[in-house]
């Protein structure tokens, strides 16, 4: 007898079920930046909610990326930010597609455990904010240090979406079980 878990329900295929939380989570961003702009922005540090980094990051941690398109998934995530934010196509479709494959390299390398897992975001968010950055350059939309930006704006997001990471690590994990099973 064959004695796997599977859903029975067709709606919670990773087909239909990651590509619908990585669109929502896109929107959920912008909708936090503006809800909680005065808490997340203050003296001169500004945290930046980035839950699609860390859908993201979920998605290649878990292995989730292989029951679905994931590359072309992401790709439409990095336009709609593009499209929808900035107004511009090419910063945030290169920069998300970059990090994930960096954390996807850093991942099959790194020991399953959760201090390994705050390693690979905080580099995923770091390689992230880094393009993000020299995109801005480029089309001179940019004109803070380098060092403040690192310092100010950088390290406080890393902070706090490692930390939201942490905190949905289990219950992540055990909804990917059931819906990739």
């Amino acid at each position: 007898m064959n004695n796997k878990i599977t859903s029975n329900n067709r709606y919670l295929r990773p087909k239909i079920v990651y590509p619908i939380f990585l669109i929502f989570l896109v929107f959920f961003d912008g909708s936090l930046m503006s809800g909680f702009s005065n808490f997340l922005s203050f003296y001169d540090f500004s945290i930046l909610p980035n839950l699609t980094f860390v859908g993201i990051f979920y998605a290649i941690h878990f292995h989730s990326d292989k029951h679905f398109a994931f590359w072309w998934w992401l790709v439409a995530v990095g336009l709609i930010f593009d499209l929808y934010y900035t107004q511009a196509i090419g910063t945030y479709l290169v920069s998300y597609l970059v990090s994930a494959y960096v954390v996807y390299l850093i991942d099959q390398r790194m020991p399953y455990r959760i201090w390994s897992t705050f390693w690979t975001i905080a580099t995923g968010l770091l390689v992230f904010y880094f393009l993000v950055f020299i995109a801005g350059i480029l089309v001179n939309e940019t004109d803070i240090a380098f060092a403040n930006y690192i310092i100010f704006t950088v390290l406080p997001t890393i902070i706090f979406n490692a930390f939201i990471e942490i905190i949905f690590y289990r219950p992540v994990e055990s909804l990917t079980y059931i819906i990739n099973k």
